[in-house]
């Protein structure tokens, strides 16, 4: 009896080692697939080609949006996810322009949900093909500092989300590394993101063209709501600061907050 038992025990010994590689590998495989995803995303829309693209097909895209209002706030929801999940630098053009062609209140819906349902498959992202293998490189301090992380990331993030000036990507990778249920990070990102959504939509939607913007026709853009959009839309990273420091309040702990900010 003694011999079969033996020979289990060493097959357990043999197999762990050879599930672990294998999902190293599929893990890995994962990341450079999202990785050359993000890269083609990236590339395809970089040097003005998405903002050049709505403004030659403004004309089209709005006849189309008036005859298939609700196929386009759906195509517009799909494509602004796809845009936040891979973290493509280009939502606040996209923003602008949805503000303009769906009017404010169908493309607050549609950039508020689309941004934050794409943020949290981000995250999501992040967390299943990252985190195992930061965690392991991180040693005992480190770790240290995600679990004080832990226990306060909920008033992290939203005070992270609250500042448009935090990196949308960076702010994603880090709740991806830290242990935020799924449902909390997308509830406080929604939440906290809808300030500065509001703003940027409701300047485009003020907008008279995409095209006049391109043409630099001050007195046709700068109408006064759109001229009032604009100085909220400056100060209110400004406000945020001051009514919400980062550096307040408890701290992480040590160089903690030095790695969240």
């Amino acid at each position: 009896m003694c011999e079969p038992e033996s020979d289990v025990y060493r097959e357990a010994e043999v197999t762990a080692p050879d599930s672990s590689r294998s999902g190293a590998m599929l893990r890995m495989g994962l990341l450079l697939g999202f990785g050359g995803l993000v890269a083609v995303g990236v590339w395809s829309t970089g040097g003005g080609r998405v903002a050049t693209w709505l403004i030659e097909r403004e004309e089209v895209l709005e006849r189309w949006v008036a005859q298939n209002a609700f196929a386009a706030g759906l195509t517009a929801l799909g494509v602004y996810v796809v845009v936040a999940g891979l973290s493509i630098p280009v939502a606040t053009v996209l923003s602008l322009a949805l503000g303009r062609l769906l009017g404010f209140w169908s493309a607050l819906l549609v950039v508020s949900f689309g941004s934050t349902i794409g943020a949290t498959l981000a995250m999501m992202a992040a967390r299943t093909l990252l985190r195992e293998s930061v965690l392991k490189r991180l040693g005992v301090k480190g770790q240290g500092v995600l679990a004080r992380f832990d226990r306060n990331g909920a008033v992290y993030l939203y005070t992270l989300r609250m500042m448009p000036q935090m990196p949308f990507v960076l702010v994603n990778l880090v709740m991806g590394l830290s242990a935020v249920r799924i449902w909390t990070f997308y509830w406080i990102s929604q939440v906290g993101m809808l300030p500065a959504t509001s703003l940027i939509v409701l300047t485009g939607s003020q907008l008279p063209s995409l095209a006049a913007v391109a043409r630099g026709e001050t007195a046709e853009i700068l109408t006064w709501p759109l001229m009032a959009s604009l100085v909220v839309l400056g100060f209110f990273p400004l406000a945020v600061r001051l009514c919400w420091p980062v550096d307040g309040g408890e701290e992480p702990g040590g160089d903690g907050r030095e790695s969240v900010s």
